[in-house]
């Protein structure tokens, strides 16, 4: 019972940080190791506890669901190819690969939120943008953890998208991208039930509080708490391998 309030809490953590930012789902990750959980479990029930997060916060902030589903369409359409993918890759290679690599992919996502974003416009922007965009839902359905960071480092670099209308349409695209890739996942039997429950409880709290707070916390708070949570987790899968 006690693991199972400190996952709600830790999923309430996680869904007020999606909720304003993303990446936080590089703190749950370890937390459902340290449960007990093998990565790949792991990486499927965190995937399916916090996907709440994100669409609550989306309706919790001023921006409208149905203009952002119209706007960025091929943004999701593209990601959530990708996602289905890298979900397929994940349930069909050996185990053992993935528990080789995840400790690269945790602090990969860890360091993007260190990435500048410089603000660009153009076709040729654009293009990269797109191929970013494919990048991080192929990067989602394998693992997941720290998406929404490189969504966000992705369209802040549209010099006409302000900061609020980025963090809105980062929670549509990786909200709509995880439900199909947890579709697949859902049925993979490799879902720890209790724990995503605890997490998606937590994370629907916190992800409709994230959605209002988005441009009231310093994001210099969260984007430090992920990131030391990130580099910890990251030195002790490599230790642990």
């Amino acid at each position: 019972m006690l693991q199972f309030f400190l996952v709600v809490l830790t999923g309430f953590i996680v869904g007020t940080i999606n909720g304003m930012a993303g990446g936080a789902s590089l703190i749950s990750f370890p937390v459902l190791l340290a449960m007990g959980l093998n990565p790949v479990s792991a990486t499927v029930t965190n995937a399916v506890g916090v996907t709440s997060a994100n669409l609550f916060a989306v309706r919790a902030s001023q921006y409208r669901a149905r203009d952002l589903l119209r706007q960025y369409r091929f943004h999701i359409a593209l990601s959530a190819v990708f996602s289905i993918t890298g979900a397929i890759l994940l349930l069909a290679l050996p185990s053992k690969v993935f528990e080789s690599v995840v400790p690269y992919l945790l602090l990969g996502a860890t360091l993007t939120i260190l990435l500048p974003a410089k603000a660009r416009s153009g076709i040729k922007s654009k293009i990269t943008e797109f191929v970013a965009i494919g990048a991080s839902g192929l990067y989602c359905g394998y693992f997941g953890p720290g998406q929404g960071v490189m969504v966000i480092a992705t369209l802040a670099r549209d010099k006409n998208r302000d900061p609020a209308t980025v963090n809105a349409a980062k929670n549509v695209i990786t909200g709509v991208t995880s439900i199909l890739s947890n579709l697949i996942y859902i049925f993979s039997g490799r879902v720890d039930w209790l724990f995503a429950g605890a997490l998606f409880l937590g994370s629907s709290f916190g992800g409709t509080l994230g959605g209002r707070w988005a441009n009231v916390m310093p994001r210099i708070f969260y984007k430090s708490l992920v990131f030391a949570v990130g580099i910890v987790a990251s030195i002790w899968l490599f230790v642990r391998g």
